[in-house]
């Protein structure tokens, strides 16, 4: 199996002298096709009443007011937590939410990304909706073409034999590009044809872990957000979503042990890309997702024989 760890980016804001940051998968540096929502800026001056809600730019998160007459209170401060409920990431920015976002995707028509090329060799859409994609990789110098593919919707294949669908919903792909050149100075050029849905988006460099995956077993687990109410008693399901529990048996050389203990080291309890060779047999893999457990033996065996256990997020 191999695995990349997508890169991220923190994003703050400072209020009353107090910092405060969210922490997504790197976005690219141009996006066009997607349409935030049309809440205000939030203003420390403007009232704001039970219901309303308003955006935090810097950000790129929605508030939803919980108080009546509310005016002043930052959001994300000790009061705030009470007065305001956080709806996660605005359109946009849902795609890379790192936790928060379960069941959410982003939306748009004719999306269009650029990504520097220079950090990345691998890029991963999990849940996603589209018609078709044109992903192109520049020579920022030359203008070289070094990689072009055409993606037509649910025909996608496999471009790298990690590409599957989830069989019960025929309407989500999952698209894992680990082919691409690498290159100092260069620029991928995502372009979506029609309307486009996407649950996660990351980017990283693909790794060998040097485990392989059999003998698995599927569980779906429901990890709805429930919002508490003191003052009425009542409790309110805010957002759906649920995560895949991969469970599976692992193979190894002791001789791979070592090296492969390190990475897991590195990686354990981190959302992961995980990407399936060949040679890894299982009936449904969740691609974006943290290793739980894995059991090591101490009795020096030659070959390992082992369990993991991965949980990942799937669309609602």
């Amino acid at each position: 199996m191999k695995y990349a760890t997508p890169l991220t980016q923190t994003l703050s804001v400072v209020d009353a002298g107090e910092t405060y940051s969210v922490t997504y998968y790197k976005s690219p540096t141009v996006i066009t096709g997607i349409v935030d929502e049309a809440y205000p800026n939030y203003l420390a001056s403007t009232i704001f009443n039970v219901g309303d809600y308003t955006i935090i730019p810097e950000l790129k998160r929605i508030y939803r007011c919980a108080a009546a007459a509310t005016s002043g209170i930052f959001p994300l401060s000790a009061a705030g937590k009470i007065a305001w409920v956080d709806y996660g990431p605005v359109n946009s920015y849902r795609m890379f939410s790192i936790d928060d976002g379960i069941g959410a995707a982003t939306t748009g028509t004719n999306l269009y990304m650029e990504i520097p090329f220079n950090q990345v060799d691998t890029i991963g859409m999990i849940d996603t909706v589209f018609i078709s994609l044109h992903v192109e990789q520049i020579d920022n110098g030359t203008l070289a073409v070094l990689s072009d593919i055409v993606i037509n919707g649910k025909d996608i294949g496999c471009l790298s034999f990690a590409e599957y669908f989830y069989a019960e919903s025929a309407d989500v792909t999952r698209i894992i590009i680990d082919n691409l050149v690498w290159h100092p100075n260069s620029t991928l050029k995502l372009t979506f044809t029609g309307a486009i849905g996407i649950s996660s988006f990351v980017v990283g460099n693909v790794r060998e872990l040097g485990l392989t995956l059999y003998g698995t077993n599927l569980a779906l687990e429901d990890r709805s957000k429930i919002a508490d109410n003191v003052a009425t008693d009542t409790r309110t399901v805010i957002r759906y979503g649920h995560v895949r529990v991969l469970s599976a048996k692992v193979l190894f050389n002791l001789d791979e042990f070592n090296l492969t203990a390190q990475k897991i080291t590195r990686i354990i309890g981190k959302n992961i890309l995980f990407i399936p060779t060949k040679n890894d047999s299982f009936n449904e893999m969740s691609h974006i997702a943290y290793i739980e457990k894995l059991n090591l033996p101490v009795d020096n065996p030659k070959v390992i024989d082992t369990e993991i256990t991965l949980v990942g997020v799937v669309k609602k």
